[in-house]
Order: structure tokens, then C-alpha cells, then sequence
């Protein structure tokens, strides 16, 4: 066993190796400290790309007055690396366990808890006969699912993206499904196609034509001839009434 003196005191090096491995500062600049560390033991899965992240923050200024915080509230969710929050963040909420706390940043900081992470299951990958690309990335098995049907109110999270990457909206910053319901021209001609047999539960990446969104003249905020990238989640499925068939 090796061992490190600090004054009258007599520490294990594996001791003080694993206090420095609690504060580090990234290639990047940000620079994080873990505040609440779970064991490995109890660390089923870590944080990485493409995981969906459910996450509670408080953020301080450099005096430690809290700015904002979503503690006591519904979790913020996101999509780890893709953009949906400040770089920093993505940065610094890789390689996390669930329930671990993190200090991120200096002189201002976010103290963040990650309360769960969801891992995809990849399905089939196809093109409709209207030319809508339609990307399973977690599929459920069929006797567990609940299909989208003409008629079903949807409840659907989504983000929405243009070709060349450019971020233009997302359901998930507010908190918020989108509902509507199928078959009744509530949403663009794609989307209709593009949730045709979805199940409960499912993520699909969808990418539909300008012909199939908002053509030539497109709307704000979207140019004309825009090719429109979206990432969906469906919620639910609340199927129609029997009565109303």
C-alpha cells in the first residue's frame, strides 16, 4: 500500500487520486466538479450521446445567488449532444449516473441531478411512397404497442431542425406535448404520414419534403423549399371512442 502524509495526517494515495477525480476542467474550458457521486455498484448506466437526459438544475451567479432553478418542478428533458442546450451543458453532463449531482462552469455555475436516462433501441429504417424518410430509433416490440390510427389523439414531443442543422423549434423546451389529432389536417401533410403506425412510446428521426411541409413559400422563421428534420417521441395514444367510428 502506498501512502501520502499531509501534516499529521496519513492518507492513502488511492485516497487522494480519487478527491482529485471529483474536479477537473475539460479540453473545452468547462469545468466540473461532482458534488454527489454514485458507486459503480449502483451505476447501471452512464450518460453519452444520443441518451435522453431528465435533469434538475439550479444556476448561480459568481456571488452564489440562485438565478434560476427547476428544483421542486417537472425535469428538464433533452437529448445529450445534439444542440438543445448550451455546449457547456452537454459537456458537462457526459459520463453521468443516475441520481449523481454536478457543479458545471465558473464563475457562473449550474449544480445539476440527473434524474434518468433513456437509451434507444433501434428499429427499421424506410421511405414512404410520398417520399418521407422515417428512422426507427427506438422501436417497440409489436405485442407492447399501442398504434397510432386515423381518428387517435397524439401526443407527440418533438424537435425540428433544418437540413443544415440549424435549431428552429422544439415541444420539449416547453415542457409540453403537442396534441392533435390523426387524420384531421391539425398538422402538415408529412407529419400525418410520418406518425402513420407509430406506437406508444416510439422515437422515430423524420425528414419530409418540402412538398410535404411548407412548400415553395414556406412561413417564418422557415425558407421556401425547406427540407424539415424532426425528431419525434410519442407520448400517447388515446384511441377514439368506439362510438365516434
Amino acid at each position: 500500500m502506498w501512502w501520502h502524509f499531509i501534516g499529521c495526517l496519513i492518507l492513502p494515495i488511492s485516497t487522494i487520486l480519487a478527491a482529485s477525480d471529483r474536479s477537473w476542467t475539460t479540453e473545452e474550458g468547462v469545468k466540473i466538479e461532482i458534488i454527489k457521486k454514485i458507486p459503480d455498484s449502483k451505476c447501471k448506466i452512464k450518460s453519452e450521446d444520443g441518451d435522453t437526459l431528465e435533469q434538475y438544475y439550479k444556476l448561480s451567479d459568481k456571488a452564489g445567488k440562485v438565478i434560476g432553478s427547476n428544483f421542486g418542478q417537472k425535469p428538464f428533458t433533452f437529448t445529450l449532444g445534439r444542440g438543445e442546450v448550451l455546449r457547456g451543458m452537454d459537456i458537462g453532463m457526459e459520463g453521468m449516473c443516475v441520481g449523481e449531482q454536478r457543479k458545471v462552469g465558473d464563475p457562473m455555475y449550474y449544480f445539476v441531478e440527473l434524474k434518468s436516462i433513456f437509451r434507444p433501441r433501434p428499429g427499421e429504417k424506410w421511405i414512404s411512397d410520398e417520399g418521407v424518410v422515417i428512422d426507427q430509433i427506438h422501436a417497440i416490440d409489436e405485442d407492447k404497442c399501442i398504434k397510432a390510427e386515423e381518428g387517435d389523439t397524439l401526443h407527440q414531443q418533438y424537435t425540428l431542425n433544418l437540413q443544415d442543422g440549424t435549431f428552429l423549434d422544439s415541444s420539449w423546451s416547453r415542457n409540453k406535448p403537442f396534441i392533435f389529432v390523426v387524420g384531421k389536417k391539425q398538422v402538415i401533410e408529412g407529419m400525418e404520414i410520418a406518425m402513420k403506425g407509430m406506437c406508444e412510446g416510439e422515437r422515430r428521426k423524420v425528414i419530409i419534403p418540402p412538398e410535404l411541409g411548407y412548400g415553395e413559400k414556406g412561413r417564418p422563421g422557415i425558407p421556401g423549399n425547406s427540407y424539415l428534420h424532426f425528431d419525434i417521441t410519442l407520448e400517447k395514444v388515446i384511441k377514439q371512442a368506439k362510438d365516434e367510428l
